[in-house]
């Protein structure tokens, strides 16, 4: 990983362009949070059959919004600030793969270097690469993540970490961290894993900074 220097520029957020199907939960306000889910919901209940009785429609609702409140619990806890989900089939399956945004702030020691800090925050994240953000350098990371034995719902999965330093005119004090999760049970045909992570890094390259 080679050295990673600290932005001068101050930024207010960021922007990204998401492939078609795609929807994003807002973190930072719990009334968006709630207006997305809602939206992620009843846009989903669109695609059940029609003859779907009531009460199974009712059933389907419940158990995606609970699994999105979820998401979001989790999400938070994580110091998220955004998640971007598929929420349209695509051949009539909807990709196990998500994104979250978040910002975090190491609480290291105030002399520790950039590159120092970098180090700290990818240890768990498996090898690096060298990549910039709108301008901004950081490290590009990516792992299998195995199945929690102790939960026996999960499955293993692949993640991709995008990490920079949020440019700041004097010391940096946050970092972006976007992770890409994508689930990968057995079977998953490597090509179907290859194409989801090609896009999740074609999304990368719409990344820009936005002014404060």
């Amino acid at each position: 990983m080679s050295t990673v220097e600290t932005p001068k520029m101050a930024v207010g957020g960021y922007t990204i362009l998401m492939p078609p199907g795609w929807d994003r939960i807002p973190l930072r306000s719990k009334s968006e949070t709630q207006d997305a889910i809602k939206g992620i919901v009843n846009h989903a209940v669109t695609y059940l059959d029609p003859a779907t009785p009531k009460d199974k429609v009712t059933q389907a609702r419940l158990e995606l919004h609970n699994r999105l409140n979820r998401a979001v619990a989790d999400a938070r806890r994580r110091n998220g600030v955004d998640i971007y989900l598929p929420v349209e089939p695509i051949h009539g399956f909807v990709a196990p793969a998500s994104f979250l945004v978040s910002k975090v702030s190491p609480g290291l020691a105030a002399q520790s270097s950039p590159s120092a800090i970098m180090s700290h925050l990818t240890k768990d994240f498996g090898p690096s690469e060298d990549i910039t953000l709108d301008d901004v350098p950081g490290v590009r990371c990516q792992r299998s993540v195995p199945a929690n034995p102790k939960n026996e719902d999960s499955v293993p999965s692949r993640q991709v970490n995008y990490v920079v330093p949020v440019p700041a005119p004097g010391e940096v004090d946050e970092w972006l961290i976007v992770s890409f999760t994508t689930l990968t049970p057995e079977g998953t045909p490597q090509e179907f894993l290859e194409i989801l992570t090609e896009l999740f890094d074609a999304v990368m390259t719409t990344f820009r900074w936005s002014a404060a």
